[in-house]
């Protein structure tokens, strides 16, 4: 067992450098987000466990009679700026697959992460 008499040293904000989180995490972390936000809305969600299913998502109305598909994908930008100074944004859209499926596409944005 360890010292009792140890003590912690919590650290400064100088010592404390930001991670860049990878893409898979980025994706993952959107997921979720979103799960919750239909959770809160009154859908039951349930997560694709297949890596190469074309919808990320189930969601269900609580009277069962919507179903809904749905692939989270992460908002994007290039590193070169519009003229007003705004990033540009990468366009999404579905598969021909999802499109037949009718899955519906989320973008999240996640800001600084």
């Amino acid at each position: 067992m360890g010292n009792s008499d140890h003590k912690f040293v919590k650290p400064t904000e100088s010592c404390i450098k930001p991670v860049k989180l990878n893409t898979h995490i980025k994706g993952t972390i959107g997921e979720y987000q979103e799960i919750v936000n239909l959770t809160k809305a009154g859908w039951y969600v349930s997560k694709s466990c297949d890596p190469q299913c074309p919808f990320d998502l189930v969601a269900v109305s609580q009277d069962g009679k919507t179903v809904r598909l749905i692939d989270v994908k992460t908002r994007t930008y290039r590193f070169k700026k519009n003229s007003d100074g705004t990033r540009q944004k990468i366009g999404r859209c579905t598969t021909p697959l999802q499109k037949e499926m009718g899955v519906e596409l989320i973008l999240v944005d996640h800001g600084n992460l």
